[in-house]
């Protein structure tokens, strides 16, 4: 054990970590259980056999009886095959249980590990892994295994951080997409309910409704409304259930155990989730229930009965899980109550229930209402969109709660900015959208921008600084609700392309940009900016003294592309490439990244590796063409650069204007062999370098710059 490690766990904190139902929650919804190697994993597992030396590599999720290999280099056949062993065998859960990095040089001396079956029949001896967080919780390891005593190197360590990282991000995307199809099931089963009972339905079929949603909403195989009657027994009022789970009819007394969820309702008066090694009942017959959960239905104060779910496996239940259980609860004790709560049924049915906002459906209904009544009478109408920047991150970091109270006060700052005819509303997991009656595409382009500085200049509490991407389209430029609504999210996505904290109004010019692109296109957009985003978050760690490099450069490249007349969409493929375009130096040993001095033949051949490497981490995140600038961007005119040496046509004009705005930046910012030359110096050097060092072309662009007056340290004063 290092002296920077923790002290070890014991046996019942490992057991109690590994056994949490939150972090079993979030393991089970990232869908990687038992799922086929996926390529995004597997790379990153060879990268880091590659980058350590280390002959074996794995990304382990650990549940509750066993840990899993998401992905593995190097294990024995046997295992590999299998991609899990019991627990037993695992190293991880004793990272999982502490939540930080563990290093074991030799574990057969080792008293945390030295009795772990591993030993034998994998022949671990040496073992370094660092946590794998998501959604605040630890669900497994990212690591490094020996087959003979190791002392792993800082560096070894650092890579191990930086992949891990890598792994994370990609777990928060899948998460984050699970989520929002979750949320979008459970509001349409609350929609479909709330419809019901505002629609005065009789409630026997709202709670024959509400068990069946339900039901869907938790992939259950069935689902139970009880009512406690005044002797104490209970009646089933309600039910669901996949093909003869249940014995019991509706209207029937039942005989519930103590032990299940229901009993545990019925006794604690508050939500439960239960959890048991055996069956409710025999093995293969009706009730052989493993899991389940219950909420309470309370009407006017008083406990009524309760609404159930239960599995015939075993599933972790987790606090929001029974929060989502009991907003159906609350919809059937408004059944229960009566015409006094159909008004607020009616309301529930279109209302957003964290923000108070009309939610998508409502505020879809009110866009059509006011688009025919604009193009009746011939007025202005805008809409607006929002998407708020990283909200992902915010969850990740500080809990859904605390993502929620973000939520609400995002919307209470676009409500304090309204006029009593617009209207906003929640539309999606972190979108927003107001609409602007009587108002130009002009007027609501100064509109957004005060919001965004609203949201971008007010801290959040408890959070802080946070930002929102935003796109607006007029009716001017739509035939009806729906294309005014497309093209107003087709401006969001630009506004996040461009770099987010920005407002973007749609021009019939965007559509030529991205034809044809629908729903799958923009996740996997979104999919890829995200991880553009945490690799140049990796890059800028790794080297202190480039902080905001890749941010600079990519900025100044775009603005050259610019001036050489390239069309928007081509700049902004280009700023994406330049944003990750020094990645692979994190292949690259801090001792020689970070070297003062003159580097050795042997270093200098090393730090040059870092183009080629980086083409390759990003050749499944970007295009053909962004991946070969990435390579490129250090080749020169003359054709005397590397990694490949090339030069005229094979020097493309993406890889020259990259070369012009890295060379730039490196000139004009401190770094740890130079200090920072004054601008006037950087462009003559600049031009003595050009048709040598420098393409023409590239140099003339920065040199239009210069005289514009756009460019200072750091192309233009970061």
């Amino acid at each position: 054990m290092t002296p920077l490690e923790p002290a070890p766990a014991d046996g019942r904190e490992v057991d109690d970590a590994v056994h949490s139902a939150s972090r079993l929650g979030v393991v089970r919804r990232l869908g990687l259980l038992d799922a086929a190697p996926e390529e995004s994993f597997d790379r990153l597992t060879r990268m880091a056999t590659r980058l350590t030396g280390a002959p074996v590599s794995l990304a382990v999720l650990v549940d509750d009886d066993r840990q899993f290999f998401v992905s593995q280099v190097g294990l024995p056949e046997s295992a590999a095959l299998a991609r899990e062993t019991p627990l037993s065998h695992s190293f991880c859960r004793h990272v999982v249980a502490r939540s930080s990095p563990m290093l074991v040089p030799d574990a057969r001396e080792d008293p945390r590990v030295r009795d772990n079956l591993a030993i034998r029949d994998l022949d671990v001896i040496a073992y370094a892994g660092v946590p794998l967080v998501c959604d605040g919780e630890t669900v497994g390891s990212f690591c490094l295994i020996d087959n003979a005593a190791h002392e792993w190197t800082p560096d070894e360590i650092e890579v191990l951080h930086d992949l891990a990282g890598m792994a994370m991000t990609e777990m928060s995307l899948r998460l984050a997409v699970a989520e929002e199809r979750l949320h979008t099931r459970e509001q349409e089963a609350l929609r479909a309910v709330a419809t019901l009972v505002a629609g005065e339905a009789p409630p026997g079929a709202v709670f024959s409704a509400a068990a069946e949603h339900v039901a869907n909403v938790f992939s259950a195989v069935v689902s139970r409304v009880v009512r406690l009657e005044p002797d104490e027994e209970t009646r089933l009022v309600g039910a669901w259930t996949r093909d003869t789970v249940m014995v019991e009819g509706v209207g029937d007394l039942v005989e519930l155990d103590e032990r299940s969820a229901v009993g545990g309702v019925l006794r604690g008066r508050r939500a439960v989730g239960m959890r048991r090694p055996e069956p409710e009942g025999p093995e293969g017959e009706p009730g052989a229930l493993r899991s389940g959960m219950a909420a309470p239905i309370t009407v006017d104060g008083r406990f009524w009965g309760a609404i159930s779910v239960g599995w015939d496996t075993d599933v972790p239940v987790d606090d929001r899980e029974l929060d989502r259980l009991a907003r159906f609860a609350d919809l059937v004790s408004l059944a229960v109550t009566g015409a006094q709560a159909r008004e607020q049924l009616a309301q529930l049915a279109f209302t957003d229930h964290l923000t108070g906002l009309y939610n998508q459906r409502a505020f879809s209904d009110r866009l059509e209402e006011e688009v025919r009544r604009c193009r009746r009478y011939g007025r202005p109408l805008s809409l607006v969109v929002f998407d708020l920047d990283h909200f992902k991150l915010v969850n990740d970091t500080h809990g859904h709660e605390a993502g929620n109270r973000v939520l609400a006060e995002f919307a209470s700052r676009l409500v304090a900015m309204r006029r009593g005819s617009d209207v906003v509303a929640r539309v999606g997991g972190e979108e927003f959208a107001w609409m602007l009656p009587e108002t130009s595409g002009k007027s609501s382009l100064i509109a957004a921008e005060r919001a965004r500085a609203l949201i971008a200049d007010t801290p959040f509490l408890g959070i802080g600084r946070l930002t929102t991407s935003i796109g607006i389209c007029s009716l001017e430029d739509a035939s009806d609700a729906q294309e005014l609504y497309r093209h107003a999210d087709l401006a969001l996505y630009w506004a996040k392309a461009a770099g987010r904290n920005t407002v973007v109004r749609y021009s019939p010019e965007l559509i030529a940009l991205q034809p044809g692109r629908d729903s799958a296109d923009r996740l996997e957009s979104a999919k890829t900016l995200a991880a553009i985003r945490a690799l140049a978050g990796a890059v800028d760690a790794k080297d202190p003294s480039t902080q905001r490099h890749s941010e600079r450069v990519a900025q100044l490249a775009g603005e050259l592309a610019g001036v050489a007349g390239w069309d928007p969409s081509r700049i902004v493929l280009l700023h994406s490439a330049a944003l990750v375009h020094d990645v692979g130096k994190i292949g690259v040993p801090d001792t020689i990244l970070l070297k003062p001095g003159k580097l050795t033949d042997a270093e200098y051949e090393m730090v040059k590796s870092h183009a080629a490497l980086g083409a390759e981490i990003v050749a499944d995140l970007l295009s053909r063409e962004q991946v070969q600038w990435i390579r490129h961007h250090h080749e020169r005119h003359d054709g005397r650069g590397y990694p490949d040496g090339v030069s005229g046509a094979d020097f493309s004009e993406g890889a020259r204007l990259l070369a012009v705005a890295d060379a730039w930046d490196a000139m004009t910012v401190a770094r740890p062999y130079g200090s920072p030359r004054p601008i006037a110096e950087a462009v003559e050097e600049m031009k003595r370098g050009t048709g040598g060092q420098f393409a023409p072309d590239a140099v003339a662009a920065l040199l239009v710059l210069v005289e514009r007056g756009a460019l200072g340290r750091g192309s233009g004063g970061d």
